[in-house]
C-alpha cells in the first residue's frame, strides 16, 4: 500500500513544486536525497571523470523524470506482485504433475486504442479487444442481470438497460446485424471473392 500511495504522489504534478517529504517517507529514502534525484541533474567531468557538477533541472525535465520515476516504481511493483502470485498458485516442487495445474491469466479488456495512425494489424487487435470486451460483458453483467431477473428483482428493466449496452456500436460496424445490413467483413469478403475492380 506504501508503494502504490508513493506512486501516486510522485506521479501527481499537482504536488510536483511542493518538497517530496510524503513521497520519501513512503519510500523509506530521506528527503534531501529525494529532493536532490529530482531537481538535480548529476554530471562527471573532467579528464578522469572524478570531479561532478550539479545543475538544476528544468520544470519540463523535473515533470519528465517524476512521471518516469512513478512509472518504474508501478512497475517494480506489478513485477513483484505477478512473481508473488506466481509462487503461491506453482505447484510444490516436490509435487508430480497430477493432470490439472493452477493458472492465472491477465487479459487487458480496455478496448479501441486510438494513434495517429493505425495500421491493419492494429485494427485487428482492437477489434479482437472490442470483441473479448463484448464476451466479458455477457458473461459477467448479463449472467448476474438475468439471476435477478429470475428472482423476481429486476423491476426496473435494468436487464434491458445492459442488453443494450452490450451491443457495442463498433461491432455492429465491423460485422453487421442479424437480418440487416452486411459489416465491413461481409463487404471487404464479397469485394475481394468477386474481384471487383475499385
Amino acid at each position: 500500500c506504501r508503494l502504490v500511495a508513493a506512486v501516486a504522489v510522485v506521479a501527481d504534478a499537482e504536488t510536483s513544486g511542493e518538497p517530496p517529504s510524503l513521497a520519501a517517507e513512503l519510500l523509506g529514502v530521506r528527503e534531501a536525497e529525494l529532493k536532490t534525484f529530482l531537481t538535480k541533474a548529476e554530471m562527471s567531468v573532467g579528464a578522469t571523470r572524478q570531479e561532478r557538477l550539479y545543475r538544476e533541472r528544468s520544470e519540463r525535465e523535473a515533470a519528465t523524470l517524476r512521471a518516469s520515476l512513478a512509472q518504474e516504481l508501478y512497475s517494480a511493483l506489478f513485477s513483484w506482485l505477478t512473481r508473488l502470485v506466481g509462487r503461491s498458485i506453482a505447484p510444490p516442487s516436490n509435487s508430480t504433475p497430477q493432470g490439472r495445474s493452477r493458472l492465472l491469466g491477465l487479459l487487458d479488456l480496455y478496448g479501441f486504442e486510438v494513434f495517429a495512425a493505425n495500421g491493419f494489424e492494429q485494427f485487428l487487435i482492437n477489434y479482437c479487444n472490442e470483441r473479448l470486451q463484448q464476451l466479458f460483458n455477457r458473461q459477467v453483467f448479463l449472467r448476474e442481470a438475468e439471476e435477478y431477473l429470475a428472482e423476481g428483482l429486476d423491476s426496473d428493466g435494468q436487464l434491458h438497460r445492459l442488453t443494450a449496452a452490450c451491443q457495442l456500436p463498433a461491432l455492429a460496424l465491423l460485422e453487421g446485424e442479424q437480418g440487416g445490413a452486411p459489416g465491413l467483413f461481409g463487404v471487404i469478403n464479397d469485394r475481394s471473392r468477386c474481384n471487383f475492380e475499385t
